[in-house]
């Protein structure tokens, strides 16, 4: 009951948990979707004949009309795919700091 209180009363300038979603990039713009629009889109994508244009909502609940052709990039972004980059990043800036300072040594 406490969940359902919290949803009912959560103002809109509040962020939501940023959870697992679908990056749809394009030449225009890119969105966000979630995993239940971004099913439906590669459906989509993967019909025999595909059709001209796409309409769905992106994660703000705006409506989106792009041409199929469009369509340059399809990722998804989880939150286990996020935490395991920004772990490899913290792993990538220790090696370059440990390699930068082994380089002031020998100077």
């Amino acid at each position: 009951m406490n969940r359902i209180h919290e949803l009912i009363n959560r103002r809109d300038d509040e962020e939501a948990p940023y959870g697992d979603l679908y990056i749809i990039e394009t030449p225009f713009d890119t969105f966000g979707v979630d995993p239940a629009v971004a099913r439906y889109i590669e459906r989509r994508l993967d019909e025999p004949r595909q059709r001209e244009w796409l309409i769905f909502r992106d994660r703000t609940g705006a409506r989106v009309r792009v041409r199929t052709q469009d369509i340059r990039s399809f990722q998804e972004s989880t939150a286990r795919t996020r935490a395991r980059g920004r772990r490899q990043g913290r792993a990538y800036r220790r090696e370059d700091d440990a390699d930068r300072s082994r380089e002031d040594d020998s100077s």
